[in-house]
């Protein structure tokens, strides 16, 4: 008659009749569980992102047009746009 070894620190024993033992499966089933609503979370976060920054984004406050630039100041930020609309300059308000 062979005797049962009790698992130890993740260790795979296995009992008599060559099946792993239960507390094995249950760790394994738990990461895996744990990594499943971790990556859940992790795409749930990057699909509603967008959706959240859209809502709090900077209202336009201010804007001036001339031939070559265009300046634009919003709650937080001065930005200094070209006239192709690629941004040039942003400042801060909070470090003035």
């Amino acid at each position: 008659m062979e005797k049962e070894t009790q698992p130890i620190h993740g260790e795979q024993h296995q009992t008599a009749g060559g099946e792993p033992s239960r507390t094995i499966n249950s760790y394994r089933r738990n990461l895996i569980k744990f990594l499943l609503v971790g990556g859940g979370a992790f795409l749930l976060g990057k699909f509603t992102s967008p959706f959240i920054n859209f809502l709090n984004r900077d209202k336009v406050l201010d804007e001036k047009i001339f031939n070559n630039f265009k300046i634009v100041e919003t709650g937080r930020t001065l930005k200094v746009f070209d006239k192709e609309g690629s941004e040039i300059l942003l400042i801060d308000k909070d470090s003035l």
